[in-house]
């Protein structure tokens, strides 16, 4: 054994590593790491005084000198080290290259690549450089990027005051971290084991109170932090004081690791019975003393050749001693004491060869690890036998489990989960606290005093558990079970169970947790609720009652039997909302909803579609059934009385019947040929049933009217719509202005035909779409102004129609006052032209519209005056400018009196309050002559100008074109 561990050093000192020679770094494929001693060559700078500048331009007048050598080693040197050579990437691919130095004590590292296009990175390390974040590795590295095909020369500039020994290689970024990597956990085994050595003599001296083991442990501790300093740990992490410091701290931990070693030896290898060794051991303690003393008096050069000679002092008598002891003790102490000098052995090596005295080798960083994992065996040897282990273990472990049972008892209490043990009967044994709230207990004992003690009473469903235990039995546990159940005051909870079946030895019992789920369920309950029903009613909601109708739509139907639907709309509701207000409205809509209810049976389905518009499916009903179920709604409705605040409200119903048979495809169809029925029955007079029918015109006018609004909404959200404009035209050669015209609206069907607006118009205005085409027209007709500032210049003015919705909707005033504002639009060039219909609708809202418009500018004009029953009125009543005379009094005046008689007075009683009159549909110039005579202001018709695109509009040829 001591001849194959003398070999071992042997071997370890002898070895010697030779490098292929290159005249550059070349980084290939399979490149992993690459010496730059072999390849670089360098210069001593004994005056410090050059500079990178100065050695880059010049570098043929500098001795620069071939190295040879994988590692540089100068030793102790004032010089500073100057090193260049190139690295060349011989890939087709960008590589990430890593300079390591190998060394933990250099206090100056600069380093300078030059890439192909002459830019230069500089970087800067050091330990005297300790304020610059630069010590993230233990020895000093860098990383750079070589780019493919590309060459990088380096400079690199070293100035240290300790020893200068440095492997300088460059890796591959991956295998260098992996090399690191192995190297730090080999360097932590090794700190690893000393660490074990000190804990173990630790105990030592607590229970034997031996000072040569206090000795022992104060050597360790000095030396493991030498080693934590040599290997960089203390750059590492920036502790300030060792990197101001860490020359002389080295040199006093070295003097305190002599002064104990020379101690413990003197101690516990009783060399004080020796004259000799005793002298020997005096002389090691007075030089580890002036070791400890010399960063006073000495530089840091003579300090290390002070250790290196206490370090050989201490070797020899180590020795020594340790062949004395081979021939006069007991074979364990032979052991150990060979054990002890091959430590000091393998300390020696690994602290002379990082201080430089030695040559750098592969295996210097391990020899002192594996002395001490030598020193590390005998040591648990003799442990094992002086002390009694299995008492103190079998202590220990009662002690654990004890303390493992209290902390599980406190984690099952404690749990935010429930979580339960039962017998296979499913009698409860042990509840937490948890699992007792969700039952609705205080605790197991009030379970038991309640008497639910049994887990299968509290199961909405007792049929699961059996199903859960036949699963237990077959496969030992479940998991994930959705469950709902009931707690001791019948509330419902939901949860998650999961169980586990656990064999014993004596009994055989389930444990299981619980997470309850009862607030996710409640509140997804809840959503499904928002989602299928009215929150005002509780009736399925529109979207849900598509699903059901769709499902009977797709059903399988009776040949005796049909699916009808009903569509229900409440006449006279609006009224009772404009006067008592909405929450009156709803308060009889929900008794509505309990009048309805009362009338249908079970298999019905009732539905609130809309404000006041219900629904209702009969599936497999008979359709003189169905009639009669709907008659007797409608008389159960006009019977209903609603009161409020002393007045009576009676009420009716209009109810659309629609057979859903297979010439229904869908939902929609279904629900407007059942919306077109109930038209149809407003139409005649509401409150009545009304069967849809393909052959009644009211019905085919209401499914036309309803097809045009699907069209106009395709074209509105596709811009199909144009403007189009007509020439108004004064018939007085006095009166010298712009153009004045009137804006028409044309839509362009799919095919590109223009669609005149009297196809549509009706349809637009029975369903509450003018507004949308009004804002259209106004947005584009301002902004076509906009874009055209010449022909704005030249407009004297304009008409634009409303209808009567735009007029009495508040957000219409806004609407248009911004977009005159936003195109900049003078007010007083736009003329709105409204009807005598559309003004009675909500004359104050009309009032208030033209009041509003007329302060900030703009022109009003009634159209199609005479038309209407209280026309003269208007005249005094409503502020406008401008009166259109209806074209039905225009067109005949030629030949019928009256027609003459009426546009004479109209125009006289316009002229007597100052305002303008405009005469349409002037077709011949005979008729043009007439109203020229009676005084007319301005015509209109075709023979002035037909409707031509505003697109078109590019001169005043057009507006003269008559």
């Amino acid at each position: 054994m001591h001849y194959l561990l003398s070999l071992l050093l042997s071997s370890v000192f002898s070895l010697n590593t030779t490098f292929a020679q290159a005249d550059e770094i070349v980084i290939d494929s399979n490149f992993e790491v690459g010496h730059l001693g072999l390849t670089t060559t360098y210069f001593e700078d004994k005056t410090n005084s050059y500079t990178f500048d100065y050695l880059s331009q010049r570098q043929s007048a500098i001795p620069w000198v071939k190295s040879n050598q994988a590692y540089f080693n100068f030793g102790f040197s004032d010089s500073t080290f100057w090193f260049r050579g190139e690295v060349v990437n011989k890939t087709d691919v960008d590589k990430y290259l890593m300079l390591d130095f190998g060394d933990s004590l250099l206090d100056y590292i600069d380093v300078y690549l030059i890439n192909d296009d002459s830019s230069v990175l500089v970087k800067r390390l050091g330990t005297r450089r300790y304020d610059d974040d630069n010590m993230s590795n233990l020895t000093f590295a860098t990383d750079f990027k070589i780019g493919a095909g590309e060459t990088i020369h380096y400079f690199i500039r070293i100035k240290t005051s300790a020893f200068l020994q440095t492997p300088l290689t460059i890796w591959n970024v991956n295998d260098y971290i992996d090399d690191k990597s192995q190297h730090k956990l080999m360097v932590g085994i090794f700190i690893g084991l000393f660490l074990m050595m000190l804990c173990y003599l630790i105990f030592l001296y607590i229970h034997l109170q031996e000072p040569r083991l206090l000795q022992y442990v104060l050597f360790i501790i000095c030396y493991l932090a030498v080693i934590w300093i040599i290997e960089g740990f203390g750059f590492v992490y920036n502790v300030d004081f060792i990197a101001q410091y860490y020359d002389s701290i080295i040199v006093v931990l070295m003097g305190l690791i002599g002064l104990n070693l020379s101690l413990f030896a003197q101690q516990l290898l009783k060399l004080r019975y020796r004259a000799w060794c005793s002298l020997s051991t005096r002389i090691l303690i007075t030089s580890s003393i002036i070791v400890i003393l010399s960063p006073l008096l000495l530089s840091f050069k003579m300090s290390i050749i002070l250790i290196s000679t206490l370090a050989l002092g201490i070797t020899l008598l180590s020795i020594i001693c340790g062949l004395f002891f081979i021939h006069d003790e007991s074979q364990d102490v032979r052991f150990y004491v060979l054990s002890f000098v091959y430590l000091i052995l393998g300390i020696d090596i690994h602290i002379l060869t990082r201080f430089g005295l030695l040559s750098e080798f592969e295996f210097a960083d391990y020899v002192s690890g594996c002395s001490a994992l030598i020193v590390l065996i005998y040591l648990c040897w003799n442990f094992a036998k002086q002390m009694a282990y299995d008492r103190i273990v079998k202590k220990d472990v009662e002690k654990q489990m004890i303390s493992v049972n209290e902390r599980y008892y406190s984690v099952f209490q404690n749990a935010a989960e429930g979580m339960f043990t039962t017998s296979i009967e499913g009698h409860i044994l042990a509840i937490n606290k948890s699992m007792c709230r969700t039952l609705g207990f205080i605790n197991l004992e009030d379970m038991n005093k309640s008497g639910h003690s049994k887990a299968d009473e509290f199961y909405a469903d007792p049929q699961l558990r059996e199903t859960i235990m036949e699963t237990l039995r077959i496969e030992g546990e479940v998991n994930n079970i959705e469950m709902s159940g009931y707690d001791r005051y019948g509330e419902i909870f939901y949860g998650e169970i999961n169980m586990r079946l656990n064999i014993q030895s004596d009994i055989t019992i389930i444990d299981g947790s619980f997470v309850n789920t009862t607030k996710r369920i409640q509140h997804e309950i809840k959503l499904e609720s928002i989602a299928k029903y009215d929150q005002l009613t509780g009736l399925v909601n529109r979207s849900h009652f598509e699903t059901l109708v769709g499902a009977s739509l797709e059903a399988n139907r009776s040949v005796l039997e049909d699916n009808i639907l009903l569509y229900l709309d409440l006449d006279q509701f609006k009224l009772v909302n404009d006067i008592c207000g909405h929450d009156v409205g709803d308060s009889l809509l929900k008794k509505i909803t309990v009048v309805l209810k009362s009338f249908l049976d079970e298999s019905a389905i009732l539905a609130r579609l809309g404000g006041d518009e219900f629904g209702i499916l009969l599936n497999h009903t008979n359709f003189d059934n169905a009639l009669e179920v709907a008659d007797t709604i409608r008389c159960g409705i006009e019977d209903f009385r609603f009161t409020h605040n002393g007045r009576h409200f009676v009420l009716g119903v209009s109810i659309g019947v629609v057979t859903l048979d297979e010439s229904i495809e869908n939902f929609s169809q279904a629900l407007s040929l059942a919306d077109t029925a109930c038209f149809t029955a407003k139409a005649q007079g509401r409150n009545r049933v009304h069967v849809y029918s393909k052959c009644n015109d009211v019905m085919l006018g209401h499914q036309r009217e309803m097809r045009w609004i699907g069209v106009l909404r395709e074209a509105l959200d596709e811009n199909r719509f144009e403007l189009a404009f007509q020439t108004i035209k004064p018939l007085s050669a006095s009166i010298k202005e712009g153009y004045r015209y009137e804006i028409l609206l044309r839509l362009r069907d799919e095919d590109g035909n223009l669609q005149s607006p009297s196809e549509f118009i009706a349809a637009a205005e029975n369903y509450n779409f003018m507004s949308q085409l009004d804002r259209w027209v106004v947005k584009t007709y301002c902004q076509w102004l906009s874009s055209n500032p010449q022909h704005l210049a030249n407009l004297s003015s304009a008409s634009i129609n409303l209808c009567g919705q735009s007029l009495v909707d508040r957000s219409m005033h806004s609407y248009i006052e911004n977009t005159i504002l936003t195109y900049g639009i003078p007010p007083e060039k736009l003329c709105f032209e409204i009807t005598e219909s559309q003004a009675i609708m909500d004359f104050d809202q009309t009032i208030l519209f033209m009041n509003k418009f007329k302060a900030l500018g703009c022109r009003f004009s009634l159209d199609d005056f005479g038309s209407g029953f209280s026309s003269y009125s208007y005249i005094k009543r409503l502020p406008i400018d401008q009166l259109k005379i209806d074209g039905s009094f225009v067109k005949n005046i030629e030949t019928d009196n009256v027609d003459y008689t009426m546009v004479k007075a109209f125009n006289e009683i316009a002229k007597a309050v100052n305002i303008t009159t405009v005469a349409e549909y002037v077709e011949n110039e005979n008729i043009k002559n007439i109203l020229s005579e009676i005084g007319i202001d301005y015509v209109q018709g075709y023979l002035i100008a037909k409707p031509a695109l505003l697109v078109d509009l590019v001169d005043n040829e057009q507006l003269d074109s008559a």
